[in-house]
């Protein structure tokens, strides 16, 4: 009988052990600044402002300029087939959402329009499309959180948080860039990283600024 006790607690042991190993296997190494993100936004006491300022360096900013597709290459792609364009270069937030891209490119600004709180900024990206740039305050859309593949609406505690994220990215890259945005004016050339979504054919594509650079003209 105590054979069989002993056998048995070795078997649990190695059990554990193997359960231990197995586990393990699946670890994904985190930095501490993205352990505090992951901590963060699964908090009750959730706060989207702290949580964008903890990511937005060290993860969001990166993976912007990861996905930046020159705009060239990437409005030809829309324009040859709009859904297969989504699934190679952008992202989808739910089952039937719009398209969401990051682009890149340089171009001239050709209008700027205060008429309202919607104050956009025309640029004409060479080799592509014009497009707008949201300045705000009112800015439409949640493509910066939509362009992020490692914000879900799952990993949040309600549809409120997950919709907060979406408005601190588009205020914190606004307030970053608004000293380039205000000093603008036709004619200035300007190297451009921004998300939109897609809209219908032939309407305007709106473009939420992630980085806007004054660049001197060649």
């Amino acid at each position: 009988m105590a054979r069989l006790g002993l056998q048995h607690r070795r078997a649990m042991r190695a059990a554990v052990l193997l359960a231990c190993a197995l586990a393990l296997t699946g670890c994904k190494i985190v930095t501490i600044e993205q352990d505090q993100a992951i901590r963060a936004k699964r908090s009750l006491n959730f706060n989207a402002d702290t949580y964008v300022a903890r990511i937005w360096r060290s993860q969001a900013l990166p993976a912007f300029q990861a996905r930046a597709v020159p705009a060239k290459d990437l409005f030809a792609a829309i324009d040859a087939d709009a859904d297969t364009a989504g699934a190679k270069l952008g992202r989808r937030s739910g089952e039937g959402a719009a398209w969401t891209f990051v682009v890149s490119g340089e171009g001239v600004v050709d209008a700027v329009d205060d008429s309202s709180r919607r104050r956009t900024i025309e640029v004409k990206l060479d080799g592509a499309r014009p497009v707008k740039l949201q300045t705000g305050p009112v800015v439409v859309g949640t493509s910066l959180r939509d362009a992020l593949p490692f914000i879900a609406f799952d990993d949040f505690t309600d549809q409120l948080a997950f919709a907060d994220v979406g408005r601190a990215l588009t205020k914190t890259s606004l307030s970053n860039l608004k000293p380039t945005l205000d000093g603008l004016k036709p004619g200035d050339r300007v190297r451009v990283v921004g998300a939109f979504d897609l809209p219908p054919k032939g309407q305007p594509v709106f473009v939420t600024p992630i980085s806007v650079d004054k660049v001197a003209a060649s």
